[in-house]
């Protein structure tokens, strides 16, 4: 609204429609693109450089990567949706919520295209259906997956959580004993529950 970073999301799309409240679109051109076309007037709009990166450009796994690893450096929970193509199914966005788990971030939203009748971002006006043009129908960009980036950060073959044997949620570092009545991490001493 006031042309700030779009922070962890990239951009929906750099020109898009927003349905607005009274059923009317209104059309959204990115400025990041004006911008750069301003400061190179041989570049064409058609073919940016492969940096240009929209959201549904890129795999939902590479989404669900980008907030595992910056939630690594957050407090508290941080918001990010994860875009999905047309037609993911439920076991697709199942192992969605997974890596995020796996990941270590605190929550997650997986918003797959078309799949409500109608969306508030489209890529044309005309379309605020469940026919909505899906971008994966092109040729799509090479993804983004940063798997190699968080696979030291966070271990995919352990079960984290808070019971006995587990490896501590909240440092992924210690393993959950029990000591003292409570459920307990080696590492930070966080106490996970307590049956006292």
């Amino acid at each position: 609204m006031v042309g700030v970073s779009t922070g962890l999301e990239p951009y929906f799309s750099f020109s898009y429609f927003r349905s607005g409240r009274l059923g009317k679109f209104i059309e959204v051109k990115a400025d990041i693109v004006e911008e750069y076309l301003n400061q190179h007037p041989d570049a064409d709009a058609n073919n940016l450089p492969n940096w240009f990166v929209t959201a549904m450009e890129l795999a939902p796994e590479a989404h669900a990567d980008v907030q595992c690893v910056i939630q690594r450096w957050i407090d508290s929970s941080i918001s990010k949706t994860v875009n999905a193509p047309k037609g993911y199914s439920v076991e697709q966005v199942e192992k969605v919520y997974e890596r995020l788990y796996r990941g270590g971030a605190k929550g997650g939203t997986v918003y797959v295209d078309g799949s409500r009748d109608s969306q508030v971002l489209t890529l044309k006006a005309e379309e605020n259906t469940n026919e909505q043009l899906s971008m994966f129908d092109e040729k799509p960009k090479q993804h983004v997956v940063l798997v190699d980036t968080i696979s030291d950060l966070r271990s995919t073959d352990v079960t984290i959580g808070s019971e006995v044997g587990n490896t501590c949620p909240v440092c992924r570092k210690g393993k959950v004993k029990e000591i003292g009545g409570c459920n307990t991490c080696t590492n930070c001493g966080a106490q996970l529950r307590c049956g006292l």
